[in-house]
């Protein structure tokens, strides 16, 4: 095979023209480093790539202009976010040499991203993550802008994340450090951003795409309400029902269904309905899917004064000035209801009753997919994190090996402890009993394994000395 001086020899990663020699190429159009396509580099066989495609555009003047990302400029002025992320990310280059020479247009990509969301809580965390990077990368890097950032940014990104330091200490409060889940989120919030920036051959390739974020634990870290408490807090509900309608079924709503704050406030009066001789909601998942749940008795109850002359698009819950029933009013039923049952919860949040209604479920012997259905999860390991409740805490490691060191003894099992307590010990003081009968007499341990360690474990034990 002769190649000719006009014909073309695709090698990795470049457009080799034959014509330019043995010193190399005189053009390589990399795939995809176009700004928008590439100008359509030659493929195999010598045919032409795709078109370019065109270039991202929201259709919108700003970002504030997209569902669910109004901004707030006040207080109760009815906005969804805070105004200076909006701000922020308008101030991107919205053309190339915008702002500043040698920027390229990020502005455009960014709006579509947002726009792209399945749901407007999936907008507002993609807002929020990104806010808070363009203002690190700002402080790290000035003048520098998105299409600049690389991999081993990114790393340093997570890594002040998760430790507090650096300029990512400035963007927490009282630079804490974030945990491994929320430091994985804005990580996974970028490799959307650069993902979709990719799909649209505005940049080469995402500087995310190999960056590895934390392992997450298999056990949640959000606080559960124990049964008792969670109890009293729905009574608390129905105490202040007369006084405070909206606060009552909102707090029923997220005690029985363990919705997220964002799905409670966008739930309208037509997604209630009769179905199959049930009366069922149907709400939109973070991720977009529609589910239907079905609601007892003493939830309807609550529900049905919200509904009475009421158009299907109407907010089901809303505050009384008009506005949504958002997350921050949210938390302010739930105090109402636990002042009502006399609760005092330090911190009692939507997601805390979220993570109640998991724990609770499977500490009843609930089968994780049955629970994974109610909370709307898309993968069974996110449920699992919550098996955590109060059979797992009572037959903890941790408490068999505090009595193995007190008392020489191993613990019964489950079910023998609860916490902050010791199970009752009664021992002798005669030291002519044998150690047999002078053993904390406890009951017989329930698990198969504690009993070769107790066989161990059983040592005569030295008399005490006799003073002189």
């Amino acid at each position: 095979m002769t190649i000719g001086e006009n014909d073309d020899v695709l090698i990795p990663t470049a457009v080799w023209h034959s014509g330019t020699g043995a010193q190399g190429p005189s053009t390589a159009t990399l795939a995809g480093s176009g700004r928008h396509g590439g100008g359509g580099a030659v493929g195999a066989f010598g045919q032409r790539a795709e078109p370019p495609l065109p270039p991202p555009a929201p259709l919108v003047d700003s970002v504030g202009d997209i569902a669910g990302l109004r901004p707030r400029r006040r207080r109760r002025d009815g906005g969804e976010v805070p105004g200076a992320d909006v701000d922020l990310i308008d101030a991107l280059p919205r053309t190339d040499d915008e702002p500043l020479p040698g920027q390229r247009a990020s502005w455009p990509t960014v709006a579509a991203w947002l726009r792209s969301g399945k749901s407007a809580a999936t907008r507002r965390a993609r807002l929020t993550d990104l806010a808070k990077f363009v203002r690190w990368w700002a402080a790290t890097a000035p003048g520098a802008g998105l299409w600049q950032v690389s991999e081993d940014v990114l790393v340093a990104y997570a890594e002040q994340l998760g430790t507090g330091s650096g300029h990512a200490a400035g963007l927490t409060r009282g630079g804490a450090s974030l945990a491994d889940a929320t430091v994985k989120r804005h990580i996974s919030t970028l490799k959307s951003l650069y993902g979709y920036a990719v799909r649209r051959r505005v940049i080469g390739h995402s500087p995310a795409a190999f960056v590895d974020t934390p392992e997450v634990g298999k056990v949640g870290t959000t606080p559960a309400l124990a049964l008792n408490e969670a109890a009293a807090l729905v009574r608390g509900a129905q105490k202040i029902a007369e006084r405070h309608p909206v606060d009552a079924a909102a707090v029923m709503l997220l005690a029985t269904l363990g919705l997220r704050a964002g799905e409670l406030e966008g739930l309208t009066v037509g997604r209630l309905e009769r179905d199959a001789g049930h009366w069922v909601i149907r709400f939109r998942l973070k991720g977009g899917k529609n589910i239907a749940v079905p609601l007892a008795a003493e939830v309807m109850t609550l529900l049905r004064p919200l509904m009475t002359g009421r158009a299907p698009g109407d907010l089901l819950l809303l505050r009384a000035d008009g506005r949504s029933f958002d997350r921050w009013r949210q938390q302010t039923a739930l105090r109402r209801a636990a002042r009502a049952a006399g609760l005092d919860l330090a911190k009692l949040t939507p997601h805390v009753l979220r993570a109640t209604a998991a724990t609770l479920l499977r500490a009843a012997g609930v089968p994780v997919d049955v629970v994974q259905e109610l909370l709307g999860h898309a993968s069974p390991v996110t449920t699992q994190r919550y098996d955590r409740g109060q059979t797992a805490l009572d037959g903890h490691a941790a408490y068999q090996l505090t009595d193995l060191l007190t008392t020489q003894q191993p613990t019964s099992g489950s079910g023998d402890r609860t916490a902050g307590t010791s199970p009752e010990v009664t021992t002798s003081t005669d030291a002519s009993e044998t150690p047999a009968t002078a053993r904390p007499r406890r009951r017989p341990p329930r698990h198969r394994g504690a009993q070769p360690l107790a066989g161990r474990l059983r040592k005569p034990v030295d008399p005490p000395r006799r003073k002189r």
